[in-house]
């Protein structure tokens, strides 16, 4: 396509960071790679900070005439809200902004003839885009929101946690009894792109399942080409095994399971545990590393900034990734790109992105064989050099021939024509 008839995409991305992972670094990879072929009006939220990163970072692309930014505030009459219903807030602050994000969009269709409206974050459809109502063809995704917990997964998570899961999911039930607005940018939406099965199952029910397809809502952005083949080719014939966990430390990532499974461990295992995350549970359970006498083996990090996560995942032989309840796993294609075996449980965005071949899936049943399932394979993948080496070249390969982000840019591209061919 030559450059005078580039398209015009309006992008609607809340939260979009250069430099960070998850949501953020989902906003600003669509950004990134469908600049270099469109013309991208991007509408983004000032909230985390975002402004200036996202501007400094643009500065430095060599397409940056292709990217005009649009920054919204957050609402500032939502503190009511806000204080009446302190777990749901983010909730509402992203609704509220979307209802603006509108009123921008409106403004710059006046000034702008843009082709394709494209909403990319938060992927959530029970976090409703009202730019569906603008007369251009609307893209919603790819999109997650319909996975479920399944209900052994309580049994490993504090009471705190337990109470946390049932208000999410006594929300959710309440948004998809209620919300006409969620449901209205489904039914709309000219293409629907679902991050998981179960996501594409319920959208599936709302629409015509011909125009909704599975689309993961992440890539790589890096391949290691090196680092871990040099580490595995130096790694000696012990049972010294490098665990990793990376993410929040939240309910539904189930850091319980996956400290019972260590306790049962055998000896001949000489284990260690790097945890590189934070968040509302940190502190309980390192309370509980201390009572099991285990602060020797488990380090927790902290937070560890984006752009530093590639040291965990290069002095590392495995990442162990126990989530009951995932929209599609950044995490785990990071890992793959560094060769890493992961270790999941046959759960919603796990399965999504992680097979049998290319890494080891436990499947949910009793409480018990969880456990021991997630331990044996830990115990499998330490005493097994080769086996490690053979799950995580074919995982590099994976990611390498479908899962980068250019890959991910040259397939939405792909769709963009269909949706304006109306073939779809």
């Amino acid at each position: 396509m030559m450059a005078s008839q580039k398209l015009k995409i309006l992008l609607s991305a809340f939260v979009c960071h250069p430099e960070k992972g998850s949501e953020e670094g989902i906003g600003w990879n669509w950004l990134r790679e469908l600049s270099k072929e469109y013309e991208i009006h991007v509408i983004i939220s000032c909230f985390f900070g975002q402004e200036e990163p996202v501007r400094a970072a643009v500065e430095k692309l060599s397409y940056r005439k292709n990217i005009h930014l649009i920054f919204i505030p957050i609402p500032q009459d939502s503190k009511t809200i806000m204080a009446l219903f302190l777990v749901l807030e983010f909730y509402y602050l992203c609704i509220e902004w979307q209802k603006q994000a509108l009123v921008e969009a409106e403004k710059l269709l006046e000034k702008v003839n843009i082709d394709i409206i494209h909403h990319v974050t938060y992927g959530s459809w029970t976090i409703p885009s009202y730019l569906w109502r603008l007369p251009k063809p609307f893209v919603l995704g790819p999109v997650t929101g319909s996975q479920r917990m399944p209900l052994v997964g309580y049994s490993f998570l504090p009471l705190k946690g337990i109470a946390q899961e049932l208000v999410r999911m006594a929300y959710f039930v309440w948004v998809r009894l209620t919300s006409v607005a969620s449901r209205e940018a489904v039914k709309n939406a000219k293409l629907v792109l679902c991050g998981n099965l179960e996501t594409l199952s319920e959208i599936n029910t709302m629409r015509n399942s011909d125009e909704s397809l599975l689309f993961l809502d992440s890539g790589s952005s890096y391949l290691f080409e090196s680092s871990k083949d040099c580490k595995i080719n130096d790694c000696n014939t012990s049972t010294g095994i490098s665990l990793l966990w990376a993410g929040l430390i939240e309910p539904r990532k189930n850091f319980g399971l996956l400290l019972e499974a260590l306790k049962i461990l055998p000896p001949d295992i000489q284990w260690e545990l790097t945890v590189a995350g934070s968040g509302p549970l940190l502190t309980y359970w390192q309370k509980k590393v201390l009572q099991l006498g285990l602060q020797d083996r488990i380090n927790f990090l902290g937070q560890v900034p984006y752009t530093e996560m590639s040291n965990c995942y290069e002095t590392s032989d495995i990442l162990v990734f126990p989530s009951l309840r995932e929209g599609c796993a950044n995490v785990i294609l990071e890992a793959l790109a560094n060769r890493l075996p992961v270790v999941a449980l046959r759960l919603s965005g796990s399965v999504t992105v992680l097979s049998d071949d290319y890494g080891v899936l436990i499947n949910v049943g009793s409480r018990k064989q969880m456990i021991q399932d997630f331990a044996n394979a830990i115990i499998s993948l330490s005493r097994n050099q080769d086996l490690r080496r053979k799950i995580g070249e074919k995982g590099y390969e994976r990611v390498r021939s479908l899962c980068t982000w250019e890959q991910r840019g040259i397939q939405m591209s792909s769709l963009y024509q269909k949706v304006l061919d109306s073939t779809l």
